[in-house]
């Protein structure tokens, strides 16, 4: 990517103490297949195990990383991310989750065909803490097909996207930023807010592999109960 030059891709990725996952995450985006048109932003917020050595290992024109002194929180630190990202179109991918090789050799092709699509989206198969696949995929409530429509009512009524396999235009996801205060569960806030005004387009195919683990987000707010307000 040349300089003052905009990427097809940004790669958001919000980083708070996952530094024994990052590598397999960053690893998931420099392996893409076809595309390399791409910046990975990482916002690390003020971690207090390796992250920040882990960052530091990887050296790319591509990487940039923004380092937050003092702990603001997951959404601020998504909020900075899609603030920096420059690209046509913006992925958020969490640190202990990756990308599958053909993840955007998939999904950039709807975007450029279908200008009505805003957001695309697809299978994933589930992994454990040591990065072992548990599951090999999900499945989802279209069957066994590709997809493309209005999705609103659908969502609404559940958060049937996993957030490592969306990639969505740049200007959708800041049509609905900043996430506000409060959210435990932001993915669900904007595939909602992206529904409003575009349409989905759902890949039938594995496109990337959720971490389940003790200390995951989710796990962490359905103990806590953070999400209920």
């Amino acid at each position: 990517m040349n300089p003052g030059t905009s990427p097809l891709v940004s790669f958001v990725v919000p980083c708070y103490n996952y530094g024994r996952y990052l590598p397999d995450c960053l690893r998931g985006i420099f392996n893409q297949e076809e595309h390399q048109d791409f910046e990975i932003i990482a916002v690390d917020d003020a971690s207090t195990d390796d992250t920040r050595e882990v960052l530091r290992a990887f050296i790319d024109p591509r990487f940039r990383v923004i380092l937050h002194e003092k702990n603001q929180g997951h959404i601020a630190t998504v909020n900075r991310g899609l603030k920096e990202a420059r690209g046509k179109y913006v992925v958020r991918v969490d640190p202990d989750d990756r990308h599958r090789p053909g993840f955007l050799k998939e999904t950039l092709p709807k975007l450029e065909q279908y200008p009505e699509v805003g957001l695309v989206f697809g299978d994933v198969a589930i992994i454990d803490e040591h990065g072992n696949i548990t599951r090999e995929r999900c499945g989802s409530e279209f069957g066994d097909c590709d997809r493309k429509g209005n999705e609103l009512t659908r969502i609404l009524e559940k958060n049937y996207i996993c957030a490592p396999t969306v990639v969505a235009r740049r200007e959708a996801w800041m049509a609905a930023w900043p996430v506000p205060d409060g959210l435990a569960f932001n993915d669900w806030y904007f595939n909602v807010m992206l529904a409003r005004r575009h349409e989905y387009y759902y890949v039938n195919k594995v496109l990337a592999d959720y971490r389940v683990h003790p200390m995951n987000h989710h796990s962490k707010v359905v103990l806590d109960r953070t999400d209920e307000t």
